[in-house]
């Protein structure tokens, strides 16, 4: 039986070489040892020692079977000694395989000592954790420099202490095909696909501001990001930063793939960015790319630890060509294990979903074995036939139903039910619910679906606070690539970019058509009052009106002549 690796720290490693000696091992004085050979199959010096210095014998039985490792060459300088031949029996030539220095042995092994030893062996290396992230095969381009190994995190005792804790709760990076894996999971997916899907439920609504008339230029945004899914393709890039961290979306301009277009940068000028140049935005997972180029030495630079460049598929791209969606972003320490993306949804949950996944079966388990029949029987009567009693037994259990019966001595026999207790079982299992709901700050209805029991429950308030949630992860996540995707469509659509032209989210609690309609008169009699006042003219007001495109004066022209206001009356 092989010794386990962790033994080699007090004993030596064995060797099962054979051994091809037939005879005795000589006296120290009746054996001598040859120089290593020139030949090949003498290259890991193996020593030859011989005790016949007169003539060689005939080969032995492991000479014939390893004629590659014993030699009879006459170039070998022997070295005879005097024997005598009446007392010391012949000896076959032996092969003297070196073995390897002995580790340092122990003074003892003790309990203390074993169990370091194997606590070390489970732990992984120190260093993988830091390490960065490594590309399947082809994602990363031949004759490039790779990324620097950051080996500076694994000489600090307070990182390595930091970095077992990390391990054991599991907080290190599980890679992309494990996080896909997670993503099967009606847990992983709805969390995921909740917040994905309420961050762009309402979507955004173009303004202008000014009182020029640029209705028509709205219009043709609209029209564009329409042509362009920018709006999927933001639920997209949502779905991949709950999943994977990060999301990577790709502005094809057109650029051929090679010629070394593509790590140029994407300036947003009229230069630049040629008009009718966009075609598409594509969603790109992170497992195809990792970073070529960041800065790690000087933390003042705008590129520290912000990669300037990606490789996508064999292909180098320049950031500014794809644009990187990332809404939990991890330490600086981290960014290269984490591909340079951020910490998952999938990950952070990853606890309480097998929290609540081992609950749930441990309920339904419960469920399925709560009632076990107990009977009562002279075990003495059976002691001689055992058959019977588990005759017996199998019949009962086959034959169970509400229309079976059961027959029993009532003198010495007696039948129980004996029922775990089930009460509290529905509680615990909710509260394993809830506990995922935690980790994504999603209320119970919106995960679930389940709504809230009780006299007078509400959801209201809950729904009110999930979706400042989600507009806060709107303005985390989208607002920065967002307004580059807006200019890159101006850019494409005139030429130049209109600083007057800007977006808003619209909110995600809505209101009633009464709840709207007071709005509407609260806001008309602001504006009269502020005319009446001299703060703002009639055209202003004429324009913010026009403008609002919740109201039911959106379509009003600005462009004809206003109508006169009304005379008033005597």
């Amino acid at each position: 039986m092989p010794r386990p690796t962790f033994l080699s720290r007090w004993f030596s490693p064995r060797h099962t070489t054979p051994d091809i000696s037939t005879a005795a091992h000589p006296t120290p004085n009746a054996s001598s040892h040859l120089a290593p050979p020139t030949s090949p199959a003498f290259s890991h010096t193996a020593t030859l020692s011989h005790a016949a210095p007169h003539k060689p014998a005939a080969p032995s039985e492991a000479a014939r079977q390893f004629p590659h490792a014993v030699s009879h060459s006459p170039h070998h300088a022997l070295s005879h000694t005097t024997r005598d031949t009446d007392r010391t029996p012949r000896q076959e030539p032996r092969l003297n395989v070196p073995r390897p220095n002995p580790a340092p042995t122990s003074p003892g092994i003790g309990p203390r000592d074993m169990a370091e030893t194997l606590r070390m062996q489970s732990l992984p290396a120190q260093a993988d954790v830091f390490r960065p992230y490594q590309p399947p095969k082809g994602v990363r381009g031949d004759g490039r420099t790779h990324l620097a190994m950051d080996s500076a995190a694994s000489s600090n005792p307070g990182l390595l202490g930091w970095l077992r804790q990390a391990v054991a709760e599991g907080t290190a990076f599980p890679g992309y095909p494990r996080l896909a894996e997670l993503s099967q999971r009606a847990e992983y997916r709805h969390m995921v696909e909740v917040i994905a899907a309420e961050a762009t439920r309402e979507w955004i609504t173009f303004r202008a501001r000014g009182t020029a008339d640029k209705k028509q230029r709205l219009a043709d945004i609209e029209r564009e990001f329409t042509r362009l899914n920018v709006r999927d393709v933001l639920r997209r890039m949502a779905e991949y930063d709950g999943y994977y961290g990060m999301g990577l979306l790709y502005v094809d301009t057109g650029q051929p793939r090679t010629g070394g277009g593509l790590e140029t940068p994407l300036l947003l000028r009229p230069e630049t960015f040629r008009k009718g140049s966009l075609r598409a935005l594509v969603p790109i997972e992170p497992v195809w790319t990792t970073p070529d180029q960041y800065d790690t030495a000087n933390p003042l630079s705008t590129e520290f630890y912000q990669p300037s460049r990606w490789w996508v598929q064999g292909g180098l791209l320049h950031s500014t060509r794809l644009l990187q969606f990332v809404s939990r972003p991890v330490p600086d320490l981290l960014k290269p294990a984490y591909n340079f993306g951020g910490l998952s949804l999938s990950q952070m949950a990853r606890p309480a979903v097998e929290n609540w996944l081992r609950t749930r079966q441990s309920v339904s388990d419960l469920l399925n074995a709560f009632s076990i029949v107990a009977l009562s029987t002279d075990m003495s009567a059976y002691a001689q036939d055992p058959e019977g009693l588990l005759s017996r037994i199998e019949a009962f259990n086959r034959f169970r139903s509400n229309r079976g019966t059961f027959v029993l001595d009532k003198d010495r026999e007696k039948l129980e039910l004996l029922n775990a207790p089930l009460a509290g079982l529905d509680r615990l299992q909710a509260q394993a619910q809830e506990q995922m709901c935690a980790v994504a700050q999603e209320p119970l209805v919106k995960f679930t679906g389940i709504t809230p029991s009780g006299l007078n429950a509400s959801a209201d308030g809950e729904i009110r606070v999930f979706y400042d949630r989600v507009h806060a992860f709107q303005e985390t996540l989208y607002r920065k690539n967002l307004t580059t995707i807006l200019h890159m469509v101006m850019l494409n659509l005139w030429g130049d970019i209109d600083p007057d032209i800007d977006f808003t989210f619209v909110s995600l609690w809505q209101m009633d058509e009464l709840a709207r309609a007071t709005l509407q008169k609260t806001r008309a009699d602001i504006d009269a009052q502020n005319i009446r006042s001299g703060i703002i003219t009639p055209a202003e007001a004429r324009s913010r009106t026009a403008h609002d495109t919740s109201g039911q004066y959106a379509t009003v022209s600005l462009a004809a002549k206003p109508p006169a206001p009304p005379t008033p009356s005597a």
